[in-house]
């Protein structure tokens, strides 16, 4: 279809100016353009989706099972045992008649001699029940420890230091001390106790003093330590 065109306007000292047509200019070519790809598009899309197969709806399904237990295989029967077999009866083998016994014409019986009886044993003599053996006789009971020191007994002591008092040196006291020892049975003077004195008492206390200071064997009475009691003199004598 074609579009008539307006005369050319003019004025008045200028030159004439052309109008364009808006339907003809390129922007809205253009526009147009576009237009029509968006509508084709449009077209084949709505083509397809109602080409396109429908989607299957699953529906879900309820089932119930049930657990069946298992029941064991019957167990085949044993086979009975074979029954044992009787052994078959042996023959029963019959010995021969015994051959009769020919005796000759001239044979000689002989008479069968008496034979003696048998001695009768001797009864043996009753024996005797032996005499009891008599029980063996008590131990010993052992003789009960002393009560007090046992006197006589030999006792082994070393020999005692005895200081000489200088007091009594001076004076001139001199003198013999006789005193009773008691040792026990660790060899040890347990007591020194004086039984005839010399006359002075600083000579008495220093036979004691030396007693006391005494070592001894332990006194021994069969195969033990007892406790023992002896004598000892001590002598003071300014020669000495």
């Amino acid at each position: 279809m074609s579009t008539a065109v307006p005369p050319a306007v003019t004025t008045s000292g200028r030159a004439p100016t052309s109008i364009r047509d808006p339907l003809t200019s390129p922007r809205a070519i253009v526009i147009a353009g576009a237009i029509v790809v968006l509508h084709i598009a449009a077209l084949v899309g709505l083509s397809q989706l109602r080409n396109a197969p429908e989607k299957a709806t699953i529906e879900p399904t309820t089932f119930t099972a049930t657990i069946i237990p298992l029941t064991p295989a019957p167990t085949p029967p044993q086979p009975a045992p074979p029954k044992p077999q009787p052994e078959p009866p042996k023959p029963r083998v019959t010995p021969p008649p015994p051959k009769p016994r020919v005796q000759p014409r001239n044979a000689i019986t002989q008479k069968a001699e008496p034979v003696a009886p048998a001695p009768q044993p001797t009864p043996a003599a009753p024996v005797q029940n032996a005499a009891p053996t008599p029980p063996a006789p008590p131990a010993p009971t052992p003789a009960p420890a002393p009560s007090g020191p046992i006197e006589g007994l030999a006792v082994k002591c070393e020999e005692p230091r005895v200081v000489y008092p200088t007091q009594s040196r001076r004076v001139g006291e001199e003198g013999t001390v006789t005193l009773r020892l008691v040792i026990d049975t660790r060899g040890v003077v347990a007591s020194a106790n004086v039984i005839k004195s010399s006359g002075f008492s600083r000579l008495d206390q220093a036979a004691r003093t030396a007693a006391l200071a005494m070592r001894c064997a332990p006194p021994m009475q069969n195969g033990r330590a007892v406790e023992a009691a002896a004598t000892k003199p001590f002598n003071f004598n300014l020669n000495d």
